[in-house]
């Protein structure tokens, strides 16, 4: 059994509510590996307080595979999911039109933007 962590910025895209039985939560969804046919695979995991676009989690834990009809669901089996950074008024750390960076991309921070 292997454990993976993950860091995401939470957006539109990847973010959204359920009701559960204990009331709303927050669930995000995350890609961690890509398939054979080079497309991203996602695992989603419960957020367990409030989030806003822009936030940087990092989420580690177990994957668990469910089958759903023909569909098969990922999901963070007793994740750990912590607050990195949370940005000062409107996200700005990174332009939507480019994405998060992959690794090895150089970025510019200014030292403002810094949470220590």
């Amino acid at each position: 059994m292997s454990i993976i962590t993950t860091v995401v910025q939470v957006n539109d895209k990847n973010t959204r509510t359920v009701n559960t039985q204990k009331g709303e939560k927050q669930v995000i969804s995350t890609p961690i590996i890509k398939d054979s046919t080079g497309k991203w695979v996602y695992a989603s995991a419960f957020i367990n307080f409030r989030v806003e676009n822009g936030d940087i989690l990092t989420i580690s834990g177990r994957i668990e595979q469910k089958e759903d009809g023909q569909y098969l669901n990922n999901n963070f089996a007793f994740p750990t999911v912590e607050r990195l950074y949370k940005p000062k008024g409107t996200p700005t750390s990174v332009p939507a039109s480019k994405g998060l960076p992959e690794i090895g991309d150089e970025i510019e921070i200014n030292d403002d933007d810094l949470p220590f």
